[in-house]
């Protein structure tokens, strides 16, 4: 019982640090595009020098981004939801986790 439990938990803990490392990449990527934002708008002139084509493949990217971090927080989520399952089904046993 306890291996099925520690295999879990590294699971959960595993996708929890890819969570983490998801959503720390995409938040680079935004404030990587804020600061260009910004810098774009203290230019002078119209036109600015972020290309609209830039402008749309960054956005994808922070989409692409965005997916990914979705993605992972729902399989955090899924493991969590497995772990109250075995728990629950365990602590019928004695089973009593630390």
């Amino acid at each position: 019982m306890e291996l099925q439990w520690l295999v879990l938990r590294q699971k959960l803990v595993k996708a929890e640090i890819e969570l983490r490392q998801a959503r720390e990449f995409e938040n680079a990527l935004a404030l990587e595009m804020a600061r260009y934002g910004e810098m774009e708008k203290r230019f002078p002139g119209k036109e600015g020098f972020i290309d609209p084509a830039q402008r749309r493949a960054w956005d994808a990217r922070l989409l692409g981004r965005r997916q990914e971090t979705e993605k992972s927080a729902a399989r955090v989520r899924l493991l969590v939801r497995d772990m109250k399952d075995l728990v629950g089904k365990k602590s019928h046993h004695g089973f009593i986790p630390p």
